[in-house]
């Protein structure tokens, strides 16, 4: 199971909550949250997206709607959810076009990359793969690491909160045998505001629940790789938890621990300027592999990513990122809703069962 698709940022990989056109069920109260991003860049087809999350102490689901730009990409359009129940130790993965869901105990799951659907479809994009540098045959040093968080002291509205601005660059180089590198910049830009008596409830509320699948999944490997603590700075990172309670340990953490206030809006991008290693580079050229969606290409990075076949080397590469992704939240607040949220809707069919 990946269980980064219970926390609040967007994932490529999604699953079920419910909705039925007559509802008897009962009413509860819990932390909503309704968002919009938008999803783009070289490596990527263009399409924006819906997400409502409602959460208890041991329930969520994540709902997505996804449109692509693309007229050849819109069999890719989407209508999907996440359910995450404690109470049963179950996981729903929900299909509202189909009509069809799997289940699977929440520390059990395997979950799918959304961009898997690409593969073996028509009129599916194609973009250049990449491949670590020893499986290229090509020998690089690490020759810069950085990592720094601004507070830039910039102030606005946006979606009627007043923010402020925090930005954070990390950036990654490395050096071939003949002096040519490889430049990776992941840029985030984080608009923050004061966090209120309804934001700190809706953090209490989502702290509890992650605190539940912490203690679920101890099995999961993703779990067993950042330990309970490494995830809830994760979820904190995102927004979904309180980013001062729950930090990554170490420099970063210290860093990390200066940006303050709920997140209103977070933008990554990701620009590569890709000079090393040429030759070898396009001795391989091969189709991207996007199996493990963003998160994928993100550990990709992190283990000295070099990219097959001939870059083109743009003189505005900054400008050009293989990566762009904008979250936003539209609204946040604790409020009553159909527990229906929580349920596979009537009807449906059962596809898988793990």
């Amino acid at each position: 199971m990946n269980i980064k698709l219970f926390t609040l940022a967007v994932s490529f990989a999604v699953v079920g909550c419910a909705s039925q056109s007559v509802d008897n069920s009962p009413k509860i109260t819990g932390a909503v949250v309704n968002t919009e991003y938008t999803i783009n860049g070289q490596i990527l087809p263009d399409f924006t997206g819906k997400q409502v999350v409602h959460t208890t102490a041991d329930k969520r689901s994540i709902r997505d709607t996804i449109k692509f730009d693309s007229f050849i990409m819109r069999w890719a359009n989407s209508d999907e959810a996440d359910i995450a129940r404690l109470d049963l130790n179950k996981a729903y993965d929900v299909n509202y076009k189909s009509k069809k869901y799997s289940e699977c105990p929440l520390d059990g799951c395997n979950a799918t990359s959304y961009f898997d659907q690409f593969k073996n479809q028509e009129g599916a994009e194609t973009e250049d793969d990449y491949q670590d540098y020893e499986e290229l045959g090509c020998t690089v040093d690490m020759v810069n690491n950085d990592f720094s968080v601004t507070k830039t002291g910039v102030k606005r509205q946006l979606n009627g909160f007043p923010v402020e601005q925090y930005t954070v660059l990390w950036t990654v180089e490395y050096q071939d045998n003949v002096g040519k590198k490889d430049l990776n910049e992941i840029s985030f830009d984080f608009w923050t505001t004061n966090v209120n008596a309804t934001m700190n409830d809706v953090w209490k509320v989502h702290g509890q629940f992650q605190d539940g699948i912490a203690n679920t999944t101890k099995n999961d490997p993703i779990m067993r790789l950042l330990g309970a603590n490494g995830y809830k700075a994760l979820a904190a990172f995102t927004g979904d938890m309180n980013n001062q309670e729950n930090q990554f340990g170490g420099e970063i953490g210290k860093k990390l621990a200066t940006i303050e206030g709920y997140p209103i809006s977070i933008k990554l991008e990701w620009v590569r300027d890709s000079q090393a290693c040429q030759q070898e580079k396009s001795a391989n050229a091969q189709s991207l592999d996007m199996s493990e969606g963003l998160g994928g290409v993100g550990k990709q990075l992190l283990g000295n990513l070099a990219k097959k076949g001939g870059d083109m080397l743009l003189n505005d590469w900054r400008k050009q990122p293989l990566v762009r992704y904008v979250y936003e939240v539209k609204s946040v607040s604790m409020t009553d809703f159909s527990e229906s949220v929580f349920n596979v809707p009537a009807g449906f069919d059962l596809v898988d069962r793990q």
